[in-house]
């Protein structure tokens, strides 16, 4: 089965919802919601293997989500659009669905974004050639391509060697904010690119548009890592969360830009930040701004046997939130206790008007990867009124499958999305709880 979840050069992406404060419906926290599809889940097939990474929610509470799909041999990026009750959107592309090839041989959506305007901002790699490269698609809202952005709604951006991207954000102003990795002179390295709303590259940020960020590079030789997610903060600046490769195993990694794509120096060390949780594979695949201005990170860390969700926050200088967790870190196990071993990774993060902070990824239990989804308090304990003891996991019932995307609804409900496994087959699968 083509391995649609987070294989390297296309981790995670982040779509986050930032809502009013809110009423909640009294319904059962955790639970499936009835009014969303099948009993709250929705599968779509594009015919092929597909699953979905990033998903958004529009102001009319349409949900478009985006992927990767995998057809009679070719890849594409793949977009699909459902109407409030999961029912797909029959005035997007055909019949809810949209393909978009650049011409690659490996070619899929990592990331999705809304502009104010309702044109949607897909964002993921291309081979052509030998390499990978950043590719960017601008739809109309009816799912056509908007030929007024790149070359008829389509953007290629190279940097020499490989590059992919994995996250999206549209600023205020309609300029288009790209984070991921590049390879430059043989080192793995963040790579920004911001692109004003024509698809051209923004002279004003960085070098040409482009700026890269090592790790490690002057303390051990090389530098080698992921970019997973990007945030921009009220005050425009850059958040880019990752995981980086220094003193033997893998760290949390995060760098904050200014506006014009200088390191800020007001966060951590000359803007970049690394936390080691204990264990040599720790890692952000996921990052989220709060209103108070506190920076949250989910990805995954080392537990007593595997590994389990992992949550940091941090303050707006970069150093651990002492009042989260302990000394600013959550990690949650699943199936520990129940199989002897705990194998779960978080992809995504959202955060709700609340301040409780919802992460999805997904888990190895009983024999198979299975979708999971975790709710915390304020403080980092987890919620136990939602789903067991604050945790929910295999979702959608597929003999393997997980959650790479996670929004919240502006009355408060959880949308959750990823891929799931019918017959061995990935399609994209979707599910919103109460």
């Amino acid at each position: 089965m083509q391995n649609l979840f987070k294989p390297k050069q296309a981790l995670l992406a982040l779509a986050l919802a930032l809502a009013p404060t809110l009423i909640y419906a009294q319904t059962q926290s955790g639970a499936l919601d009835p009014g969303f599809g099948a009993g709250g889940k929705v599968t779509t097939d594009f015919g092929g293997s597909e699953g979905v990474s990033s998903l958004a929610l529009q102001p009319d509470e349409k949900i478009v989500a985006a992927g990767g799909a995998f057809i009679n041999g070719s890849s594409a990026f793949a977009l699909a659009r459902y109407n409030r009750d999961g029912a797909l959107d029959a005035g997007f592309g055909a019949g809810g669905e949209v393909t978009t090839n650049f011409g690659g041989r490996y070619e899929r959506a990592t990331s999705v974004a809304l502009q104010p305007d309702g044109k949607i901002v897909a964002v993921g790699q291309s081979v052509l050639g030998l390499f990978n490269d950043f590719a960017l698609a601008r739809y109309n809202s009816n799912g056509t391509l908007d030929a007024s952005f790149g070359t008829d709604g389509k953007v290629i951006t190279d940097f020499g060697v490989s590059a992919a991207a994995n996250s999206v954000a549209v600023q205020p102003d309609g300029k288009i904010v790209v984070a991921g990795e590049a390879n430059i002179d043989g080192n793995y390295e963040f790579a920004v690119v911001r692109y004003n709303s024509n698809g051209a590259l923004d002279n004003s940020f960085g070098a040409g548009g482009k700026v890269t960020t090592d790790f490690g590079l002057l303390e051990q030789g090389f530098s080698y890592i992921d970019s997973a997610s990007l945030a921009i903060q009220w005050d425009g600046k850059i958040v880019v969360a990752g995981k980086t490769f220094i003193g033997g195993g893998f760290d949390i990694a995060l760098a904050r830009y200014n506006s014009d794509g200088t390191l800020d120096a007001s966060f951590g060390a000359g803007g970049k930040v690394t936390t080691d949780l204990g264990g040599p594979n720790d890692g952000a695949f996921s990052v989220a701004v709060q209103a108070d201005g506190k920076i949250v990170a989910s990805g995954m860390a080392n537990v007593a046997r595997g590994l389990g969700f992992a949550l940091a926050r941090y303050n707006s200088n970069g150093t651990l939130d002492a009042s989260f967790g302990a000394g600013g870190v959550v990690i949650s196990d699943f199936g520990l206790l129940t199989q002897g071993f705990s194998n779960a990774v978080a992809f995504a993060v959202a955060i709700r008007p609340d301040g409780k902070i919802v992460t999805a990824g997904r888990a190895f239990i009983n024999g198979d990867f299975h979708s999971a989804l975790a709710r915390y308090n304020s403080d980092g304990a987890l919620d136990t009124s939602f789903g067991a003891d604050g945790k929910v996991t295999n979702i959608f019932g597929g003999e393997s499958e997980g959650v790479s995307s996670v929004a919240v609804q502006q009355d408060g409900k959880i949308v959750v999305a990823g891929g799931a496994a019918i017959n061995w087959v990935s399609d994209f699968a979707l599910a919103r709880y109460n």
